[in-house]
């Protein structure tokens, strides 16, 4: 078998991957509202903001810790042991009925980190032309998986209960990856290796103290993913609740996104970036984020919700691989791998802070403020690109946002 072969073979069984990781996910997100609301007590909003703060305080934390190791233990072995994680945190949901037991079932998320090895494994098996295409096709298993797992989770559930649908997702997720992770994912070290990307220890500020340009990325990137989070827990968790009156609904939700995906990713953005520079149309997504954040304020029916959700996600999904595209090259290849762990660790570390805040500011005052936090931020961060910006013009060819609801 030839090398190009080889790499077929190594696409589309990461694409397998990806399907049957995101289907889990998918899974979960259309039935958690659902599962935090069957509790011995009533949780708060401010409740669910602690949840949320420290299972992202532990995707930070191993998001550093997997980088480490998977460069002596290689990215399919992290890849076994973030399934093994992520299947027990997800069948053990099924069992939480307190805010302690959610709380504390946070801890597995240290191993959720199947997107950044992902990335890095494709790292060592394309040269850098060929990331961006592998990383386009990523999208499609992805957003296939919006649509078959909210659709498979809510139809198990209304056959069985919820948390039998639930406990029942972390079994089949096992059970379906890890064969084709142990049988068919073929090693690092078996295919050629075109390009390496290692995270040395202690390199990490270095890196960030003389590279200007990846101090941009990865402030645009806190900046836009701050603003989403803002939104999208706020919207997930107090305004949607509002509004769904069956898991189909959630489902329905996440039909939209993973269209509005799709669309953007194959027809729009195609089309954007041939009449358009690089920071042209992130100016345009960013102008798109704050309409939408200002005008979900005024939201009054679920038809209405669907239709900002549709707006923001394409918006977002360009923002994000605009940002994405500037923190990769930014670095050298040797360096791309510590880039990519210091944005997920940013990133996570902001899905650690802003939950907080955001759950203070609805307790106190009104989930509207938490909206327009989003929208503010999204001013700064559209200010920063059009003034003080200097390497935006890279050009993005994937989206590949990370659009998973946070537990």
């Amino acid at each position: 078998m030839g090398v190009l072969d080889k790499k077929q073979q190594v696409m589309f069984v990461l694409m397998l991957i990806f399907f049957l990781w995101h289907m889990g996910t998918q899974w979960t997100t259309t039935l958690l509202s659902f599962l935090q609301w069957d509790t011995d007590e009533v949780m708060t909003i401010v409740d669910l903001g602690y949840i949320q703060a420290f299972g992202s305080l532990m995707n930070a934390v191993g998001s550093l810790v997997f980088g480490q190791i998977a460069d002596t233990t290689g990215p399919k072995t992290m890849f076994m042991v973030s399934v093994v994680f992520t299947s027990i945190y997800y069948s053990g949901i099924s069992l939480a009925r307190s805010w302690y037991g959610f709380f504390f079932l946070q801890v597995l998320r240290f191993g959720y980190q199947l997107d950044s090895t992902a990335e890095m494994y494709l790292a060592t098996v394309t040269t850098e032309r060929e990331r961006t295409g592998a990383l386009m096709k990523l999208t499609v298993p992805q957003a296939a998986a919006m649509f078959f797992g909210p659709v498979l989770g809510s139809k198990i559930a209304a056959w069985t209960s919820l948390r039998v649908s639930q406990g029942a997702c972390g079994i089949v997720m096992f059970l379906a990856l890890m064969p084709v992770l142990a049988f068919m994912l073929p090693t690092t070290h078996s295919i050629p290796r075109l390009a390496s990307a290692r995270l040395r220890p202690f390199d990490f500020f270095h890196l960030i103290k003389n590279n200007k340009h990846l101090r941009e990325g990865l402030f645009i990137r806190c900046m836009i993913v701050s603003a989403y989070v803002c939104y999208e827990m706020i919207s997930r968790n107090f305004l949607l609740r509002s509004f769904m009156k069956t898991t189909n609904d959630s489902a329905f939700v996440l039909l939209v996104m993973a269209a509005s995906l799709l669309v953007m990713q194959f027809l729009v953005l195609p089309a954007l970036q041939r009449r358009t520079t690089p920071k042209s149309l992130l100016q345009v997504s960013m102008v798109t984020l704050i309409l939408s954040y200002v005008v979900v304020s005024f939201v009054t029916s679920f038809e209405q919700f669907l239709v900002i959700t549709a707006l923001q996600t394409g918006a977002y999904a360009v923002a994000y691989a605009e940002s994405s595209t500037q923190i990769t090259t930014a670095v050298e290849m040797t360096d791309l791998g510590k880039a990519t762990g210091l944005a997920s660790m940013a990133q996570w570390l902001v899905h650690f802070a802003l939950p907080i805040y955001a759950s203070q500011v609805v307790q106190h005052w009104h989930y509207t403020y938490a909206f327009y936090t989003s929208a503010l931020l999204s001013v700064g961060t559209l200010t920063y690109v059009t003034l003080f910006a200097t390497n935006t013009n890279k050009r993005a060819e994937t989206l590949l946002p990370s659009m998973t609801a946070n537990y």
